[in-house]
């Protein structure tokens, strides 16, 4: 099956209240978007579907979500790591990453989200 690009912003975080608020401030600043509570989820989401933005929490229930990342890095998609955890403590794969530290204002993930869907629009 053809993998087809989404318009959606991918959400990984496997805290409900946490995903709802991001899902919530995404979707009044004008964006999409699609959940996943883990990594698997994420992986099967990503068997079909390319996001134009990713949002991820680096630590989830099910483990560290490098192979997501790494997915999404090598299809162009720009990751935001929106994480307690610090980037140096992080896999190689998070590096180039935007870091948002946790808990994120709206404005500085709404900002972040912006920046990179216009990258990702101006590279096409």
């Amino acid at each position: 099956m053809p993998i087809k690009k989404s318009n959606d912003i991918l959400i990984l975080e496997d805290e409900p209240l946490i995903a709802i608020d991001l899902e919530y401030t995404l979707h009044e600043a004008g964006f999409e978007t699609h959940i996943s509570n883990s990594c698997a989820e994420a992986m099967d989401w990503l068997e079909a579907e390319t996001p134009l933005v990713a949002i991820l929490d680096m630590h989830l229930k099910d483990g560290i979500c490098d192979d997501v990342a790494a997915i999404l890095i090598e299809r162009g998609v720009p990751v935001i790591v929106c994480s307690g955890a610090s980037k140096h403590d992080a896999p190689q794969v998070f590096q180039t990453s935007t870091w948002l530290p946790k808990p994120a204002t709206d404005q500085d993930l709404v900002a972040a989200v912006r920046a990179a869907w216009e990258l990702r629009h101006f590279e096409k």
